[in-house]
């Protein structure tokens, strides 16, 4: 087959029509029947697939045969122009010719007649060939030849050949025409003289015998338009037949598909009406088509959900199952309408219910089809949840929200009316003990006892506000009304309350605001009424105050101090100054106590006893004492080398002590320090030891370290003497209030302790010492050590460096002396 682009069109064409097809079909199967054309009609979608091969070969086929046929018609042409050049040439006695043919009077006759039938159209040129005697090829007459049509002969190739020029191409249709045969090229052929294709005749003599040859160069370019002519209306002729089986393929399956796409619908639509048969049934909401206010159909869930049979429903008129004026839109109306209404049994009860309902055109009748759903089990949920939205779980009484709302309330009458309102604020303290001691079931039943009793009481409105807090508002309340309500509840907190046989103790500690005199809006009032509690909650016993102004004051105050708390470490506050600690026996400084000072940039030197407290209550301590550890132990690392004995103490708080960390904190911090453990004292609390299991836990851990551990406060505390001598301590610090009463009752107390140490293998040291009575007095009762302002009072770094230096260089005089 020829190398033509009409071929590759046809192809192409072939494949696009093929493509478009396949996407048509896939796309129109996908939207008709949710499957591939393939699975829509198998046996159709085949045969189009067969027959679109087929089409393919067979237009390529008819393509070629297209083509063959035009070359055959203009070959027959050429070879009829041949076989009348070849007779005018035999006529005009051409075999006289040879390679000397210009010196002939015929030769100038015969290149006139070649000229005359190169001017038509198609024809180039047209020559004559004949063999030599060594059987090669020369021209013999070869007029000129204008080659680019424009009407004169100019250039090299298109001059005359002169005869007797040899012919070196082999061509084999002039070898077919000496044989005696018309001949001509099967395709064109590009050479020195362009592109053309050639037919050749054989030239006879008077016997029949082949003389010459004459050529005849057509041009090319005619003959391939011909011939693409022809390939293009095979081709358009063989897409149009392509073309129209595609579309009726398109069609057979679109109707195919249409057939099986409503057999599925139909098959859908009657499974869907028996499953909407079978939901409605078995649905539990209840189903009523009515129309002119007659009910025409129900389910079998309306006839449970109304106590009536389906045959007493019939034909009963709708109102009378509607309790009248209970209608309750939820949404305008609409094609589709929500409603809530009441609904009346057959026994007569009530009950709220949703109706869901919308019109039809059902069999050429407007009806309207309601779903009916019992809303009693809904309504209860949303009652009990604005219950416990409201309300405290474990009392009933009203919780904090409640509560709030309520005194805004309380509030705005007393404002429309001119009274006065008072709100209470107290706590219940106690709480957290017995939920320790007895468990939080125990501290849950005497909460209850209290909310029982306090919700019987008359004129006020109590509630909970959090764990062991309450707020009691009493509306038109003047002074003496608002402190009566408030000895009653703190009365009766005073009484014993027994739960399980147990008597527990409580304490309420009640704070109280007037309106309007402390304020007019609810937030303000609670505030200052929890000021007043916070203030009453120093004391040991029930009470309750009225707000004043100073309290608000010291709280600000409290705030304040907390507020800068928060930012000493970050500013470089606090200093550590160091009381010596003395060896009665030789008066030597075997050791110093580190302790913490705040100083303010506006308030200056601030006590321990006042910030300790605070850090304690907002969790500051911890990063408090863990500076204090590290600067201690460092400042001791420095005076090491000149005073090898020295060690100092550090006071651990509960918090720390309670730490699962500490432990490795502190031996990752002696490691970085590099500060030898023994070195560093660790004093330790009464109290911090009465959980006994846990002390017995920590303890062994920290010496295990290599420190010292010390009981600070010995004496004040509740110590179990049975487990002192489980615990791993080296020395007992007597409290200050041991040695200020040596003369007093106390006098048999000092001397046992100082005993009791030396019994039980530990060291003791006395604090407090102020005089050389108390010095001697301790020295004469064995005790091993002391500090206090006799032998120096707490001192900065700085000098207590030169009170060691000092006390060194005394030393050492006297050993000398």
């Amino acid at each position: 087959m020829s190398n033509h682009i009409e071929y590759v069109f046809y192809v192409f064409g072939w494949l696009l029509i093929t493509g478009v097809v396949y996407i048509y079909g896939h796309w129109m199967a996908k939207r008709h029947w949710k499957r591939t054309p393939w699975r829509a009609a198998p046996k159709l979608t085949a045969g189009f697939a067969m027959v679109s091969l087929l089409l393919l070969g067979v237009g390529e086929g008819y393509i070629h045969y297209m083509e063959q046929h035009e070359h055959r018609e203009y070959e027959e042409n050429a070879k009829q122009v041949a076989a009348m050049v070849a007779g005018d040439l035999a006529a005009m006695g051409h075999e006289r010719l040879d390679e000397h043919a210009d010196r002939l009077p015929a030769y100038d006759e015969i290149i006139a007649a070649l000229e005359r039938w190169q001017s038509r159209g198609r024809v180039l040129s047209m020559y004559t060939m004949k063999k030599n005697k060594n059987g090669q090829l020369y021209f013999v007459v070869a007029p000129p030849t204008d080659y680019n049509r424009n009407g004169r002969i100019d250039g090299e190739k298109e001059q005359a050949v002169p005869p007797g020029t040899i012919y070196r191409h082999d061509v084999p249709e002039i070898d077919k025409a000496f044989r005696g045969h018309f001949a001509m090229q099967p395709r064109p052929t590009t050479d020195e003289w362009g592109r053309s294709i050639s037919a050749f005749m054989p030239v006879r003599r008077a016997d029949g015998t082949v003389d010459a040859v004459v050529g005849i160069d057509y041009d090319a370019t005619i003959y391939e338009h011909r011939l693409q002519k022809e390939r293009q209306k095979a081709i358009g002729m063989m897409m149009a037949v392509y073309f129209i089986t595609a579309a009726i393929y398109l069609l057979a399956l679109h109707q195919q598909m249409e057939r099986k796409a409503f057999a599925a619908y139909k098959k859908r639509l009657a499974a869907n009406e028996h499953r909407l048969r079978r939901l409605a049934e078995m649905t539990m909401e209840g189903i009523i088509v009515y129309a002119n206010g007659r009910i025409i159909e129900v389910n079998e869930a309306a006839c449970r959900l109304l106590g009536y049979a389906e045959s007493e429903l019939i034909h009963l008129p709708i109102d009378e199952l509607i309790v009248h004026g209970s209608i309750k839109f939820s949404q305008p109306h609409e094609e589709r309408e929500r409603l809530e209404m009441d609904l009346r049994r057959k026994d007569g009860t009530v009950f709220p219910a949703e109706i869901v309902r919308r019109r039809y055109d059902y069999e050429g009748e407007n009806v309207t089809v309601a779903a009916v759903r019992d809303l009693t089990e809904q309504k209860q949920k949303e009652q009990r949840i604005r219950y416990i939205a409201n309300h405290d779980e474990l009392t009933g009484l009203p919780n904090k929200e409640a509560m709030y709302k309520t005194v805004e309330r309380c509030l705005a009458e007393a404002k429309r009316n001119g009274q006065e309102a008072a709100i209470i604020f107290f706590e219940v303290s106690g709480i957290k003990t017995i939920n320790d001691f007895y468990g939080y079931a125990v501290g849950d039943e005497v909460l209850l006892y209290l909310a029982r009793v306090w919700k019987e009481k008359a004129g006020m409105i109590i509630g909970r506000w959090s764990g062991n807090e309450f707020l009691a508002v009493v509306p038109d309340s003047t002074l003496e009304k608002a402190e009566e309500m408030a000895k009653q509840l703190v009365e009766e907190a005073d009484e014993p309350i027994t739960v399980n046989g147990i008597e527990l103790y409580i304490t309420v500690n009640a704070g109280i605001s007037i309106y309007p005199k402390d304020g007019e809006e609810a937030k303000t009032l609670i505030r200052k009424a929890d000021i007043a509690r916070y203030e009453v909650r120093k004391k040991a016993v029930s009470d309750f105050v009225f707000f004043t102004e100073p309290m608000a004051n010291r709280l600000h105050e409290n705030m304040a101090m907390e507020r800068d708390l928060r930012r000493a470490l970050e500013r470089d506050e606090f200093e550590l100054y160091y009381q010596p600690q003395i060896r009665l026996h030789d008066r030597s400084v075997i050791g110093m106590e580190a302790l913490i000072r705040w100083r303010h940039p506006e308030k200056g030197m601030i006590p321990p006893s006042l910030f300790i407290p605070l850090a304690e209550q907002t969790g500051m301590i911890i990063p408090i004492n863990e500076w204090v550890m590290r600067t201690a132990c460092r400042q001791t690392k420095q005076l090491l080398s000149q005073f090898p004995h020295l060690s100092v103490s550090v006071n651990l708080s509960p918090y720390e002590f309670e730490s699962r960390r500490f432990v490795d904190k502190l031996a990752r911090l002696l490691d970085e320090i590099g500060l030898p453990p023994h070195h560093l004292d660790l004093e330790i609390t009464e109290r911090m030891t009465m959980d006994t299991e846990r002390a017995l836990d920590i303890l062994p851990k920290l010496k295990a370290l290599g420190v010292t551990i010390s009981m600070d406060d010995f004496g004040t505390g509740y110590s179990s003497l049975s487990y002192l001598t489980d615990l791993p301590i080296d020395r007992l610090k007597i409290d200050r209030s041991f040695v200020q009463h040596i003369q007093g009752k106390k006098d048999v107390i000092l001397p046992a302790i100082i005993r009791l140490g030396h019994n039980i293998g530990v060291k003791v040291l006395a604090e407090g010492v102020e005089t050389e009575t108390e010095a001697a007095y301790l020295q004469g009762k064995r005790c091993d050590e002391a500090q206090g302002y006799y032998f120096s009072p707490p001192l900065p770094y700085e000098e207590l460096v030169r009170f060691l230096t000092e006390q060194h260089a005394r030393r050492q005089a006297q050993e000398l002396t």
